[in-house]
This record gives C-alpha cells, sequence and structure tokens, in this order.
C-alpha cells in the first residue's frame, strides 16, 4: 500500500467513523485519537466497524487480528488495512 493509498484508507475509515459514531465529532478526533476508549465506539460498533473494513478494503479479519494495537487509532486502521493488503 502506498503513502497516497495510506491516506486515503486513514480518510475513508475517519469519514465512516464520524457518520457512523457522531459522538466522536463532539470532541476533538483526529488520526491518533482513541476510537477505543473514546466512549463512543461500543463492542458492537467495533464489530461494525470491522464488517465495514472487511467489505470496503476486501480483506479479512481474522480473530487473531483483533489486537487494539491493530484497531485504537485511525493511522493504526490504515497502517492495518496496508499490511492486510500485501
Amino acid at each position: 500500500m502506498s503513502e497516497i493509498d495510506t491516506v486515503d484508507a486513514k480518510a475513508v475509515i475517519r469519514d465512516f467513523l464520524l457518520k457512523r459514531f457522531p459522538g466522536l465529532g463532539s470532541r476533538p478526533f483526529d488520526d491518533a485519537t482513541s476510537v477505543l476508549t473514546s466512549g463512543a465506539v461500543d463492542s458492537l460498533g467495533v464489530l461494525d466497524l470491522m464488517g465495514f473494513i472487511e467489505e470496503r478494503f476486501g480483506i479479512e479479519i481474522s480473530d487473531q487480528d483483533f489486537d487494539p494495537d491493530n484497531f485504537e487509532t485511525v493511522e493504526q486502521l490504515a497502517r492495518f488495512v496496508g499490511q492486510a493488503r500485501r
């Protein structure tokens, strides 16, 4: 995944999160903001996010991938997508 693709992935993920979880937009939110500890995304929301990422980026997320190091922030999500697409 090139740098431009990573930037695009961040924009796509950020857009999804802000539309699906409007509570994220009520406070400062950037690519380093914790999605998991924000309080705006619950466990069902995480599953919704994973489903979106699988469908949008054409990747499969395994049980081993469910690690906060992959899903804590938009930055980490985009990096995970880039690695999964290789």
